[in-house]
């Protein structure tokens, strides 16, 4: 029998056949059309939604390196109050991302590497090799350009520093540079800028154990959520919209929120 011939035999099968005999043969022909159509209907009403509901960023922080409590949603409510967060917008305070040379899962160095290329973090917590790191890129704010003469007041003997002469003579763009190297040629562990070309302030030396004294000290409730074996420096991002909202939630960790 002829192609054609057994192609209509088959057709007027189907028209004279039952609703399941036509379902069969629908479901034979096409299924894999249909499985992909509603796959890649699913996959669009997915980003649309996500597109749809996300809220705005009002401010985002990552604490790296830093142990944190299962719950801090309530520590978090004070935070939205005082910052003013209103509906539609969003706090993000992540934490738990290890970035530190002990880590085996280098995950994290990818994750953080994202989010700083999407422009998608505002503030930086880490102990001071890995914000030295960052601050030798060039991607951490001038905090002096930023915070008020109240907020110079209170954190100016405790600022971290970076010799931006170094960033422009390249010297952090060595491979091999270690920040062992770092602490034997002096440029590490700055907190006075007078043996400096070019001293810029990019960080703020918190501290999460240490009784008040040599630091500006967090808060009970900031050290009873988030945890820092010793001193971490808060830094904001080059790239920040929120530099207000950033200080703002460095006031409230160290008790200075009004």
């Amino acid at each position: 029998m002829a192609v054609m011939d057994e192609f209509k035999e088959e057709r007027d099968k189907i028209k004279h056949g039952t609703f399941k005999e036509k379902w069969k043969y629908f479901w034979d022909y096409y299924k894999w059309h249909v499985i992909g159509t509603a796959f890649v209907l699913v996959v669009a009403v997915w980003m649309i939604h996500d597109i749809v509901t996300q809220k705005e960023s009002a401010l985002y922080v990552e604490l790296l390196n830093c142990a944190t409590v299962y719950d801090d949603s309530e520590y978090l409510s004070g935070v939205e109050e005082y910052l003013g967060i209103e509906d539609g917008q969003a706090l993000t305070v992540e934490a738990g991302l290890d970035v530190t040379d002990d880590t085996e899962d280098y995950t994290a160095f990818e994750v953080l590497a994202i989010r700083i290329a999407a422009k998608e973090m505002d503030v930086m917590v880490a102990e001071e090799e890995t914000i030295s790191g960052y601050a030798g890129e060039d991607t951490l704010i001038d905090l002096t350009t930023v915070m008020t003469e109240e907020q110079l007041e209170h954190y100016s003997d405790y600022f971290y520093y970076v010799d931006y002469a170094l960033i422009e003579s390249g010297y952090y763009e060595n491979e091999d540079l270690s920040y062992e190297d770092m602490i034997f040629d002096g440029t590490a562990g700055h907190v006075s800028p007078e043996d400096m070309e070019q001293p810029v302030a990019v960080g703020v030396y918190i501290n999460t154990t240490a009784e008040p004294g040599d630091y500006v000290c967090t808060t009970a409730e900031f050290n009873s959520n988030y945890y820092y074996s010793g001193e971490a420096i808060f830094s904001i991002m080059f790239y920040s919209e929120h530099t207000d909202a950033a200080l703002q939630f460095l006031d409230y960790i160290c008790g200075y929120a009004s």
